[in-house]
């Protein structure tokens, strides 16, 4: 059983790790607010966990698009994921393919089964979407 003393102590040790992680999201934000890539994804987890930031669903997606818009390729994949459950079969291979050709190996398997519920012209466009596609510059907000 605790003690009253055990008891305060886990208290401020849930504390420390609160404000740890306030701080470190809060870095997040600053970093990503100046076009810092990795820290636009970190941000993103942050407010879809509400780790150290508001609990923002509206605010992840956000920062996961812009992340993945500037080529960073574990967001391209989860952002495709997203449209895929969204039903935007379009935009979602075009980001898994870009995830896969950035070497994310899961996203190939997801794009694989929405390029077979898709038309032969769709697949084209897709494809053609992806091979013109290039990032945004790091810096643009």
């Amino acid at each position: 059983m605790s003690t009253h003393r055990e008891k305060r102590a886990l208290g401020a040790l849930v504390l420390q790790a609160h404000l740890f992680f306030k701080g470190k999201a809060r870095w997040y934000l600053n970093a990503a607010e100046g076009g810092y890539v990795r820290a636009m994804y970190s941000t993103a987890i942050c407010y879809s966990v509400g780790e150290g930031l508001t609990l923002s669903h509206k605010l992840a997606r956000k920062w996961m698009k812009r992340a993945a818009d500037r080529g960073h390729s574990k967001t391209q994949f989860e952002n495709g994921l997203s449209l895929f459950s969204e039903g935007n079969m379009m935009k979602a291979v075009v980001y898994l393919e870009l995830a896969t050709r950035a070497g994310e190996t899961a996203a190939d398997h997801v794009k694989y089964v929405i390029l077979r519920q898709m038309s032969t012209s769709s697949r084209d466009r897709a494809m053609l979407l992806a091979d013109n596609w290039r990032p945004l510059p790091s810096s643009s907000r």
